[in-house]
């Protein structure tokens, strides 16, 4: 199965070391949303969300193979 590394883009960079493995881009797609939606959520209970972070997806050759905003993690709604 393919390894994908999830780099957290947000007040500073934390890039992950060690990778996950996943059955295709897609799973590895869902996998981002919900780290970022949960993410959020911690912000959230801090009081704080900042919708410009990102996690930036790459694969095992450090190529980037999509990336998720926290923007277009979740449906806005008045």
């Amino acid at each position: 199965m393919p390894r994908y590394y999830f780099h957290l883009h947000d007040d500073g960079e934390a890039l992950d070391e060690e990778g996950r493995e996943f059955a295709d881009t897609d799973a590895a797609r869902a996998e981002a949303i919900r780290s970022v939606r949960d993410l959020m959520a911690e912000d959230v209970k801090q009081g704080k969300l900042t919708l410009s972070h990102w996690i930036g997806v790459h694969d095992q050759s450090g190529h980037r193979v999509f990336s998720v905003r926290f923007r277009e993690a979740v449906e806005f709604r008045d």
